[in-house]
C-alpha cells in the first residue's frame, strides 16, 4: 500500500501539463476534431486607455523561441465587432506591430498587447484576435469582450508583476509574490482591500437540478488599504478583494495560492476533486479520514481493484486534468471547483465551443453512446471576477455522465 502511494505522489509531482493544439485527437472509440487545448488556455483582458482600449492576449509556442524570433514568425491581427456572431463589417481592424513593450514572455507563454480605438456611441464590443505561427502554419483565435464606457474599476486597473511591466492575466498569484495594481494613466489611487478566509465548495453534479447553492456569507478576515502604482506583497493564502469605493458592486478579486498551485500535492487536497468520480460513501471516507495518505491509498486500490497499472494511468490522467482546470478556470475559487472545471475534468476536451456575450456552449461528440451532447454555461454577475459561469443542469445528463465516470474508474481514460 505504501508503495502505491509513493508512486502516486511521484506521478502527481512530475506530471507536467503542456498546452498543445493538434487538429485531431485519438480517443478509444474513434478520431474526432477537437477544440485545441491552446484555444481554451489562451487568455485575454483589456484596460481602458482613454481614447483606446488596450487588449492583452496570451499565446503559446511548442518550441523555445526568443522574442526576436517570435516577432518575426508570429503574425497577430484583430477585428472589432459590435457583438458576437455579428454579420456586420468589422468596425476596426489592424495588424499588431511588435515592440519592446508590446511583446513579453512569461514561462514559455507570450503576451502581446495592442490598442483598439473606441468607436463613438458604442458601449460594448468583441475583439477577435487571430494569432498565426508562420513556421507551423497553426493559428488560434481569441475573443475578448470589451466595454468602451464603463464604471467598473476592473476595466481601468489590473495587477502587474513587481516591475509594473508584466500583466497578470490569471486570477491568482503565489503567496509571497510582490505585485503592482496599476492603470494605464499611472494615477495613484487608494484601494480598500478585504481578505476573506473561506473554503468554497466544489461544483454540484450536472444532474443536481433540484439543489440550490445557498448564498455564501463571506466574513472579512482583515481590512487594509493599498495604493495603486506601489509594490505590495501578499503573504497569506486567501481570497482578496480590492475596491476604490465600498458602495461599488464590482471590484477586483485575486486569489493568493500556495507555491505548488495549479498542481495539488498534499494528500488532503488531492482527495477533494475525487468527489466528481466517487460515491457519497467514498467521498465521506476520504474527506473525514484522519489519515489522508492511507485513505487515498485505499481509495485507488479499491477503485482499480488492486491493478497498479490502471491506478498509475488513471492517477496521472486525472490530476493532469485537475491541474489544467486550475490553470484555465480559477476565478474566486480554484478552477477544479468551478462548473467548467468539473465538466473539463470528467469529459475532457470539447469538440466545439460556441461563445456569446452571456454564455458558452460546449459540445461533445466523441462517444458511441451518444451522438452529441451540449453543456451550457451561463455567465453570472460576480463581484470578484468577470469569468463566473454556471452550468445549466439537467437530470438527463446522467445517461452520459455516469458511463464516463465508469470509464475513469475502470482505467479506460487515456492520458493526454
Amino acid at each position: 500500500m505504501k508503495q502505491l502511494f509513493y508512486l502516486f505522489a511521484a506521478l502527481v509531482l512530475l506530471s507536467g501539463c503542456t498546452a498543445t493544439s493538434p487538429a485531431v485527437k485519438q480517443t478509444a472509440n474513434n478520431q474526432e476534431n477537437r477544440v485545441p487545448l491552446q484555444r481554451i488556455l489562451t487568455k485575454s483582458k483589456f484596460l481602458d486607455n482613454g481614447n483606446n482600449i488596450r487588449v492583452y492576449v496570451t499565446f503559446y509556442l511548442d518550441r523555445p523561441s526568443t522574442l526576436a524570433e517570435v516577432s518575426r514568425e508570429v503574425v497577430i491581427n484583430y477585428q472589432l465587432y459590435p457583438e458576437y456572431n455579428s454579420t456586420k463589417q468589422a468596425l476596426a481592424s489592424g495588424n499588431v506591430n511588435f515592440s519592446v513593450n508590446s511583446l513579453l514572455e512569461d514561462k514559455g507563454w507570450y503576451i502581446a498587447s495592442f490598442d483598439v480605438p473606441k468607436p463613438k456611441d458604442l458601449y460594448t464590443g468583441v475583439v477577435l484576435t487571430e494569432i498565426r505561427d508562420n513556421r507551423s502554419n497553426n493559428k488560434v483565435i481569441n475573443d475578448c469582450f470589451v466595454r468602451f464606457q464603463s464604471g467598473k474599476v476592473g476595466d481601468y486597473y489590473m495587477f502587474f508583476d513587481k516591475t509594473g511591466t508584466m500583466p497578470i492575466l490569471q486570477s491568482f498569484i503565489t503567496a509571497g509574490d510582490s505585485v503592482i495594481l496599476k492603470s494605464l494613466d499611472n494615477k495613484t489611487t487608494a484601494f480598500k482591500t478585504m481578505r476573506y478566509k473561506y473554503e468554497f465548495d466544489p461544483a454540484l453534479s450536472p444532474m443536481a437540478t433540484g439543489q440550490r447553492v445557498p448564498q455564501k456569507s463571506l466574513y472579512t478576515d482583515s481590512t487594509y488599504t493599498i495604493q495603486s502604482n506601489k509594490v505590495v506583497r501578499f503573504d497569506i493564502e486567501s481570497l482578496y478583494y480590492m475596491t476604490k469605493d465600498t458602495s461599488e458592486a464590482f471590484g477586483i478579486g485575486l486569489m493568493v495560492v500556495d507555491k505548488r498551485f495549479p498542481k495539488l500535492t498534499r494528500p488532503e487536497k488531492l482527495a477533494r476533486p475525487l468527489i466528481y468520480m466517487s460515491t457519497s460513501t467514498e467521498t465521506a471516507d476520504l474527506y473525514s479520514s484522519r489519515e489522508p495518505k492511507k485513505a487515498l491509498d485505499n481509495y485507488w486500490l479499491n477503485v482499480t481493484q488492486g491493478n497498479q497499472n490502471n491506478a498509475k494511468r488513471t492517477i496521472k490522467a486525472f490530476y493532469q486534468r485537475v491541474e489544467q482546470a486550475n490553470k484555465m478556470f480559477s476565478t474566486y475559487k480554484e478552477g477544479w471547483k468551478t462548473d467548467k472545471g468539473m465538466v473539463w475534468i470528467i469529459m475532457g476536451d470539447p469538440s466545439k465551443i460556441v461563445r456569446t456575450k452571456d454564455k458558452e456552449i460546449w459540445t461533445y461528440t466523441r462517444n458511441s453512446q451518444y451522438s452529441e451532447v451540449n453543456f451550457t454555461f451561463n455567465r453570472r454577475a460576480n463581484q470578484f471576477t468577470e469569468d463566473h459561469y454556471e452550468l445549466q443542469r439537467y437530470a438527463e445528463y446522467q445517461s452520459i455522465w455516469y458511463p464516463t465516470v465508469d470509464q475513469w474508474r475502470n482505467g479506460d481514460v487515456g492520458v493526454r
